[in-house]
């Protein structure tokens, strides 16, 4: 099995965002079965670059991170 490009994951995890609905780092890792590092890279190039908006979820110890499109 061949290893996939950041390049890959960001175009899987656009076409994941694409349906409206927001997801959280670990979701959306395990959807593209990816590791939540790679994920968390991706997130903030896409955030930065104004692709992608991140709102606060549930809070327990730590706060959740919700993801989806602009």
């Amino acid at each position: 099995m061949s290893r996939r490009t950041i390049l890959d994951v960001a175009e899987e995890l656009l076409k994941l965002l694409s349906d409206e609905k927001q997801y959280s780092v670990q979701a959306i890792s395990t959807e593209l079965k990816c590791q939540w590092r790679t994920t968390i890279k991706v997130l903030e190039f896409l955030k930065r670059i104004n692709l992608v908006k991140e709102t606060e979820g549930k809070t327990t110890y730590k706060t959740e991170r919700l993801f989806s499109l602009k």
